[in-house]
């Protein structure tokens, strides 16, 4: 079978689709001021991790926050305590392979944590009153959009039901002729 370019049309179609992403490792340091001064650090946990996001301009900003937990000993290591403390943090995301094409009225923002804020270290500062907790986190973000997508149709030629065994044979048998 010969189809011509005549043959051929094109249709608009429209999807969601991703038009910008971007990822952020950050490694930030915050400071609790426990109750009692601190002999030596048992632990620290973060959790409670919540955030939300909004498209600035070519980038995404994140608003987050989190509790911090340090279990430390005081008074000589005869005593524990806990010194709980929720930071916030905000965090901009630059958007890589962004597509402008994207309705603007249509983006939304995608938040993936590729890393929870995780403790890397805890120590206690040289006044001996606060404690350094040094936090890791990576969050990954995608703005999707609606976008238009051209393909090209062509009409397949009408077939009995035992013509053909599939359509794939039939579209394998398609030459173009200009």
């Amino acid at each position: 079978m010969v189809l011509s370019t005549k043959d051929f049309s094109y249709r608009e179609i429209v999807a969601n689709a991703v038009c910008g992403r971007g990822s952020k490792y950050s490694q930030t340091t915050y400071t609790v001021r426990p109750a009692n001064r601190p002999s030596t650090i048992g632990g620290c946990w973060v959790m409670n991790h919540h955030y939300d996001a909004e498209l600035v301009g070519d980038y995404v900003e994140v608003h987050g926050r989190f509790d911090i937990n340090v279990w430390y000993s005081y008074n000589g290591n005869s005593e524990t305590a806990v010194a709980k403390d929720t930071v916030s943090y905000v965090e901009q995301i630059a958007l890589r392979d962004l597509d402008v094409a994207c309705e603007r009225d249509s983006r939304q923002v995608e938040v993936r944590v590729l890393q929870n804020p995780n403790c890397l270290d805890a120590t206690i500062t040289g006044n001996g009153s606060e404690i350094l907790v040094r936090v890791e986190k990576e969050m990954g973000v995608e703005l999707i959009g609606q976008t238009k997508l051209c393909v090209v149709t062509a009409e397949l030629p009408k077939k009995k039901d035992d013509d053909f065994a599939d359509e794939d044979e039939v579209l394998e048998e398609v030459e173009i002729e200009d």
